[in-house]
């Protein structure tokens, strides 16, 4: 369910800042409305999900996600797996943005993270994957009882490895006292 609810949300991001794009483009609002073409600012601040639906697109094999941090001081991180500065630089010049050179693209963790997912389900562990780009890291959701059982088969499988981090989720059920 949280992969579903990642994937929803990075989808609509990535939806509306194609939208807004489209509308800056054509001089149209949101709303479908004509607009003056708003001229623009060099010193403008980038808009980070501008800046990620480009990432994404130019650089699919590199993008290690992004990510916004408001302290210590606001800045808006950027994580490449190579070439991070230089891949930034054809995204924005915008100082708020850092580029970050990780160890993984998103690309990566999620084939990494299939890999893991069929492994499991094969010795009958079920599972829900995530992704991090803070650390980056592939988080591997199960119940707390299936944690041990997990580790030694990914373990047994080459594919226990610092980035990825087992974590235990609690069912709650339901208990029905809200029924009227």
């Amino acid at each position: 369910m949280k992969t579903i609810t990642l994937v929803t949300i990075s989808t609509l991001t990535l939806l509306f800042a194609m939208c807004s794009q489209f509308a800056q483009a054509q001089a149209v609002g949101m709303d479908g409305e004509r607009r003056q073409p708003l001229q623009q600012d060099a010193t403008a601040p980038a808009d980070p999900g501008r800046v990620q639906a480009l990432a994404s697109a130019r650089f699919p094999d590199t993008f290690g996600g992004l990510y916004i941090e408001h302290r210590p001081r606001y800045r808006v991180v950027v994580n490449f797996s190579r070439d991070a500065k230089a891949s930034l630089r054809q995204l924005t010049t915008d100082g708020t943005f850092e580029a970050v050179t990780v160890t993984h693209s998103l690309r990566d963790l999620d084939r990494i993270g299939e890999t893991v997912k069929q492994v499991l389900r094969a010795k009958g562990l079920d599972c829900t994957l995530s992704t991090d780009p803070r650390r980056p890291s592939l988080k591997v959701w199960m119940r707390d009882q299936d944690l041990a059982p997990a580790r030694a088969v990914l373990a047994e499988a080459g594919l226990a490895q610092p980035f990825v981090v087992m974590t235990a989720y609690e069912i709650v059920e339901p208990t029905g006292g809200g029924e009227r």
